[in-house]
């Protein structure tokens, strides 16, 4: 067994400075699933903003379980939204997303976050040969998967019109 702690910085951090950080922290996520009328969520905040955000853009409405498989939400024109989420810090992206399409589903929503901003939503369509193709990507199972990562993230951006024109939902801040 060595001494090494990948996290010295925290080997001096006291048991009243964790609380007192914890109870900002609950303050501030009180006041975030009250602005959603969730009341004491326990579920990711991270996961409900995303999926109120996206109705906020989108419109419709709430599955009627907020734990339910397949789709978080129905627009309104009837149409089955998965949304998920895909947070990095800025600058690196340590963490990448595989968008896929669900039997059943209509639109994969991703929200994106880059140091707890929103930067992005994107929705994709269940066929994502297309945009696979105009992305380059190399993996198998392109129809119904994309292995979603930053440099794939830029070039959306950078051309949004060209990726609607494939099929997909783009909205980029700042979101009305």
């Amino acid at each position: 067994m060595t001494d090494y702690d990948p996290h010295p910085a925290r080997a001096n951090t006291t048991a009243s400075q964790l609380l007192g950080a914890l109870a900002s922290y609950r303050t501030a996520r009180h006041e975030l699933l009250e602005t959603m009328a969730l009341g004491r969520s326990n579920r990711d905040p991270l996961a409900e903003v995303a999926e109120h955000l996206v109705l906020a853009l989108w419109g419709g409405r709430l599955a009627a379980s907020r734990v339910q498989a397949d789709y978080d939400l129905t627009s309104a024109d009837d149409k089955f939204i998965q949304v998920k989420y895909l947070a990095n810090p800025h600058g690196s992206w340590p963490n990448e997303h595989c968008v896929r399409s669900i039997a059943g589903v209509d639109w994969y929503a991703l929200v994106v976050y880059e140091a707890f901003e929103v930067t992005g939503v994107l929705a994709f369509p269940p066929d994502l040969a297309k945009i696979c193709a105009a992305l380059g990507k190399r993996h198998p199972g392109q129809s119904t998967s994309l292995q979603f990562t930053r440099s794939n993230w830029w070039s959306i951006r950078e051309d949004a019109g060209a990726y609607r024109q494939l099929g997909m939902r783009i909205w980029l801040p700042p979101f009305q």
